[in-house]
């Protein structure tokens, strides 16, 4: 796996929730979703990019607003949350699938 093959990335978050003895706090940790040429990359989970039907993603206008992205996989929907609208990925993704017909 090297930087060069890699196409874009998308910072997704993580949420969860604490409870201390007298607060509840909710904590979020970013991780970011990486597309190669020939996989995606979240975490340690790799989707082959054949695997991979359509990415999408719904998000408010206002900047603050936590979005959802959508990856269409042939095992089901995954969805993550995200801040910044992943323009880039999806922009990538669509330029891999019409470059590789095996994709379409």
């Amino acid at each position: 796996m090297s930087d060069l093959d890699l196409l874009a990335t998308q910072q997704c978050i993580k949420i969860s929730q604490e409870i201390g003895w007298t607060e509840k706090r909710t904590i979020e940790t970013t991780y970011e979703m990486k597309l190669f040429n020939d996989y995606l990359l979240v975490k340690k989970e790799k989707f082959p990019v054949t695997s991979i039907f359509d990415i999408s993603f719904r998000k408010k206008s206002q900047t603050n607003d936590i979005g959802f992205l959508y990856l269409h996989t042939n095992s089901g929907v995954r969805t993550y949350f995200i801040k910044e609208e992943p323009f880039s990925l999806i922009e990538a993704y669509e330029k891999l699938k019409l470059e590789r017909p095996e994709l379409r």
